[in-house]
Parts: C-alpha cells; structure tokens; sequence
C-alpha cells in the first residue's frame, strides 16, 4: 500500500539520524539506510540515483558535521554506504520476487490436473504483468515465449524473441556460464540457478542482466522447458560507477579530491617515471575576504573558477589538478624533458590566477602561495609527502601572500621536532616537567636587581632544557599560552609575595589580548595577596600600537589597579615613542646589540633613552652579553639589562642567585 506524503516523511526522518550517526561514526551503517528505503518501496527507476544526487548535496553542508576531519571522503563513504545496501536489498528483493514467480509457476504446473484454468490464468498474469523480463525456451536454448517486460530491457519487439536462442540473445564469451548453468539444472538437481551475463538488445549492444532460471517438468517429471526470468543490471552498474566517481571528485569543482590524487601519488612513486614528479601545494591568499565580503556563493564560483584556470595551466602536461580541501589544491605532475621549470611554472599561476573576472558586477581576482616538492622523495608515504609539502607552503606563508618556496628537508625535520615538542607540552605541563624560575633585571650601575623576571623552564627527557622564548613560541603556536600564562602569574605572585622586590611578567600578544587578562589579574593577587604595586606587566609594544584586539583597554584596567605597566620588543619608531609617551609606560624593553652602534646610531639611541627617561620610565636592554656591551649601553644612558653577563642561566626559584 502506497504511502501518504505525511507518513512518508515519518518514515523517511529516523534515516537522517542515521546518517549523521554514521558521517561521526563507522560510515558502513550508513547501508541499513538503503536497506530501508527498498523496504519502503522506494524502488522507482529513478529513486536510488535521486536519493545520491540530494546527498551528496545535502551532506556536505549540515552544520552538525561540518567539522568533521576529511568531511568530502566521509561523504563519499556514507554515500557508497548507502549505494550498497540500496543495491543488496534490492538484489535480494528482485530475487525474493524472481522466486515468488517461479514458485508460482511451479504451483501453476502441479495444480494443473486439478484446476488448468485457473492455473493458466495465473500464469498469465505473472507472465504479462511482471516488472521481470520472463522467457521460457525449450532444452535447447530457443525463445518459445517472452513478455513484455523482456522486449522492454532488451529494446526488441516481443515477436522478435520467437525462434531466437539463447547463443543469439547472450554475448558469445558470456554464452558458457548460462550453458554451464542450465545444464546443472537438468543433471545437478538444482532447482535455480543465476548469473549476471550481458545480453544483446536490438541494437546489437550489451546490456548486463541479472538472469535466474527455474526448470518446468511435464505430467512424468521430465524436464521439458527453462523459464528465466531477467532484470536489467545496468542501471546499478551505471549508478555504482556514478558513486565511485563522486567518492574520488569534489563535488563544487569536480576535480580530483585528496584520496584520488593519494591513490595517484602511490601508483607514480612505485612507476618512479624517468623525470621524476613535482608536486605543487596551493592555499589562495585571504579567500576568507571574498567569502565574508561577498558571500559564500561567489567564493564557491571563484573556487571553480580557480580550478579550471590551474587545469589551464598544466594543459600541456601529463599532470592532475585536485582540490584537497577548502581553499587548498595541489597539483601532480609527472615531468618529462619539456616540462616548464618551477620559476616559470609559479609565473604561470601567478598570472592566471591574478586576471580578475567579474562575478554579478564584482570584478574579483586571487593570489596564492605555493609550497612545491620539486621531485617527490622515494621510500616514502602519500601522507608523508602531504606533511611535507604543508609544512613547505606554511613557511613560504611567513614571508607573506603571493610566495612560494621549495622543500627543505633539513627544515622539515626541524619543524617536525619543534611541532612534536609542542603537541606534547600540554602533558608535559601536567607531569611537572614544565616550571616557573626566575632572572634578575640587573642595573647597569650597581648592579643591583631592578625586578626579578618569571619565565618558563621545561626540563624535557630527551631534548634537554628548553628555553622560556622556545616555550613561549610553541604555547602561542598551539593556543595553549592563555591558561599556562595564568599559571606562570600565579606562580610567581605566590612566590613574590614571601620576598621583597618588584616582579615582572611578560605578556603574550595572546596573553596580551585576552579578555579575561584583568580578572585573572585581579584573582591572583587577591588570592596570593601580593600588592598591585610589586608587579610589573610587559605589553608587547605592537600590540599596543594595533587598531584591533583589547590590549589598550587591559593595560588601562590594569593600571587602575595599581600594576606597573612595560612595553617589551621596543623598536623605537615614532608610533612606539608616542605610545610609551600616551600610556605611561615604567620600563621600555630594547632589543640588545652585539656591535658598539656607530657614532650616528648612538646619537639615534642616546636620544631614544633620554626620551623614555623624561617619560618616566626605565630603559632595559635584552640581551647583554658581555662586559664591553655593558659599558657602552652604560655610557648611552641605559638603566638596566637582562641576559648572560651578570645572570648565565635563569635560577630555579626565589631569591635568584647569579
């Protein structure tokens, strides 16, 4: 019974929770929703291929998944999962179906000495009506009998079938397993058999089928005749191959996704071509601009537009352009002894991708930066290779947009460790290994401690001591610098508070930023009970100087509470000396010089000093490494200095002994 539109969609609702199920979890139990379907009877010619099409449309974009790592290949798994048990249940339905006929028509036989009229008239029927293509031939193979259902698979006239046998109707290399078949009916005792041969249709091409035979038996139990009963494959065929398409492609621009083009790196690597292959990494510079600017739908037009433009570009190669993710593609070529060299080859992208073109009035254009792998390294993974080449693209980043540069291995190797280093820190934190110590600002003068400084020490079991700016540098790389910040703070004031002297504590630009910078102030020294007065806090200076972020708000609030206030990184432009000037700045941090600085830049420099001093604050110089650096930032006029000469290595705790 055919359903409501209304109960339809009940039915229908639970699969999509299945789905989702499926896209976070095991991709496989996706099938039990194709299995339903069929049980639905949603089984039109078109069903599966529009339950496919509203998908792959569908899947990709449902915020509850979008943050799915490797969402495209999830899909195309989810998909396939789908496709598959969509095609099993329906096998096994057109069989249930294919055996229901011929149980009828065995029932149609052996009723027949009792009602032959009924029997036949029940024959008919199934013969006439059935969505299956039917034919009944006699021992030999030849068509006595076929329905219209068979004329319509194979596109012949259903009069076209008498007298034609089985070697006409199968394709000749096919012939043998259909003869095989049927000869196990009559000799093996079987009571069915099937195959999936190809069929001629009236055209001469080949149309796969699913074919299941039964045998009739006369009044004496001889075998007499071969009923078969056939469905059209094709279309599943066709839709199987539609799905393994889908699951290699990206959907928006139909280029080769990433396991396409992993599966293609593979199959090169262990061709190893004469040349050799050189792969090209690309992330288009601030897409996020045409996306936020002008909306998700023209950055969509401008990723395909980019795609058919890169397929341009290596035309004239034996090479494949894919989409890995995003804003990201990449570009395999196996060279051969015209191929462009990598500096034209960038030019060539660069002016492709930089020609604008005009989108509902918006006349747009993008840049990109490349990370190339001039010959891609043997005895090595598809996985591997794509770290490489991200970790190559990301350092070509740091200079800027619209950069390029090639592999390094000896810097991939570096990074490699440092990105380890970072992706255990946290662990690291929790075990103990990572701790607060302390260095002494010494005065220039005296030598007298202005303020005792905290930093971050990590005692790693393999690396050794790694240094508070390595720290530091990681903890911001990895977000994890805002609650370790908080700790080193607390630390300290809990420290600072049984001592006399002033503590100083160097922001982050995170730290920096942080909203919640001045209650996390104010809690440590409510909670430790050290005065506002004894701290110091160091804002790095471009920070301060940004239009965006909360850096000048926290140092306010910061202030009224009765923290001193420092600006680290200290270059000396007019904006920082305006800076230093507006927010009542205490100390200045300037970067240390290894070189006595000429008699201009000390003139440069001895005003520089001379300002920050009638702005009221100190001058600190970081680092100072000897003696005769010393004496001539003693003569330029600065107050103090932090490093090796007066202080080789941060102490452990509170007193610092140097």
């Amino acid at each position: 019974m055919p359903f409501s539109t209304n109960k339809l969609a009940k039915q229908l609702q639970p699969l999509v929770g299945r789905l989702f199920d499926a896209m976070q979890g095991d991709p496989e139990t996706a099938a039990t929703v194709g299995t339903r379907l069929v049980e639905l009877h949603c089984v039109g010619a078109t069903s599966l291929r529009a339950t496919i099409d509203v998908l792959s449309k569908y899947l990709p974009y449902q915020p509850e998944i979008a943050a799915i790592a490797n969402l495209p290949e999830r899909v195309g798994l989810v998909i396939g999962a789908v496709a598959a048990g969509y095609t099993d249940k329906m096998q096994a339905f057109v069989l249930e179906q294919q055996e229901s006929v011929s149980q009828a028509l065995v029932r149609a036989n052996k009723s027949v000495q009792l009602n032959l009229k009924v029997s036949e008239q029940q024959f008919e029927e199934l013969f006439t009506y059935s969505a299956s293509g039917i034919a009944i031939t006699d021992l030999d193979g030849t068509v006595q009998r076929a329905n219209a259902a068979l004329g319509r698979i194979l596109r012949r006239e259903v009069e076209e079938f008498e007298g034609l046998t089985l070697a006409d109707l199968v394709v000749e290399p096919d012939l043998p397993l259909v003869e095989i078949a049927l000869t196990e009916l009559v000799e093996g005792g079987k009571h069915r058999a099937e195959e999936r041969p190809r069929m001629l249709d009236g055209d001469g091409e080949s149309v796969r089928v699913v074919l299941a035979a039964t045998m009739q038996r006369d009044v004496d139990d001889v075998p007499n005749k071969y009923v078969l009963m056939i469905d059209d494959d094709s279309q599943l065929t066709l839709l199987g191959g539609q799905l393994q398409y889908q699951s290699l492609h990206d959907p928006l621009t139909g280029l080769p996704n990433r396991q396409y083009l992993t599966t293609r790196m593979e199959s090169l690597m262990h061709a190893e071509p004469e040349h050799g292959v050189t792969l090209y990494h690309l992330d288009l510079d601030a897409f996020s601009v045409i996306t936020d600017g002008l909306g998700r739908q023209i950055g969509d037009r401008v990723l395909r537009l980019v795609a058919e433009r890169l397929s341009t570009v290596f035309a004239e190669e034996k090479a494949m352009v894919a989409r890995l993710e995003g804003d990201e593609f990449a570009v395999l070529v196996e060279n051969a002894p015209t191929t462009p060299d990598v500096n034209a080859t960038i030019s060539r992208i660069e002016a492709e991708l930089s020609e604008p073109v005009f989108l509902e009035g918006h006349g747009v254009a993008v840049s990109a930066s490349v990370g190339v792998l001039p010959r891609l390294p043997v005895n090595t993974t598809p996985a591997e290779i794509l770290r490489a080449s991200d970790m190559t693209l990301r350092r070509a980043k740091r200079s800027g947009r619209r950069q390029w540069g090639l592999h390094d291995a000896t810097a991939d190797k570096q990074e490699q460790k440092e990105f380890g280093l970072a992706a255990v820190m946290p662990g690291a934190w929790e075990n103990g290994e990572i701790s607060v110590v302390y260095q002494p600002v010494v005065a220039l003068g005296d030598q007298s401690a202005v303020c005792i400084e905290a930093e971050l020490h990590w005692e790693h079991r393999d690396a050794g001591v790694i240094t508070h700016d390595k720290c530091v540098s990681m903890a911001e790389h990895t977000g994890l610098m805002l609650p370790l910040g908080e700790w080193v703070l607390r630390q300290a004031a809990a420290e600072a508070v049984s001592h006399t002297g002033m503590l100083a504590v160097c922001l982050t630009e995170s730290m920096a930023n942080n909203p919640d910078l001045v209650r996390d102030v104010r809690r440590v020294l409510d909670d430790t009970g050290l005065p506002a007065s004894r701290l110091l806090l160091g804002f790095p200076v471009h920070v301060l100087g940004s239009d965006n972020g909360e850096a000048i708000d926290n140092l306010d609030m910061i202030a009224e509470l009765g923290c001193a206030i420092g600006a680290r990184d200290f270059s000396g432009s007019s904006t920082e000396v305006e800076l230093v000037r507006s927010l009542g700045v205490k100390a200045v941090r300037i970067k240390g010089r290894t070189i006595r600085p000429d008699e201009l830049i000390t003139h440069v420099l001895e005003d520089l000093v001379t300002f920050v001093h009638a702005a009221g604050g100190l001058v600190v110089i970081d680092p100072v490494e000897t003696e005769e650096q010393a004496s001539w930032w003693r003569e330029i006029g600065a107050d103090a200095c932090v490093g090796p000469l007066y202080c080789p290595e941060p102490g452990v705790s509170w007193p610092v002994s140097c």
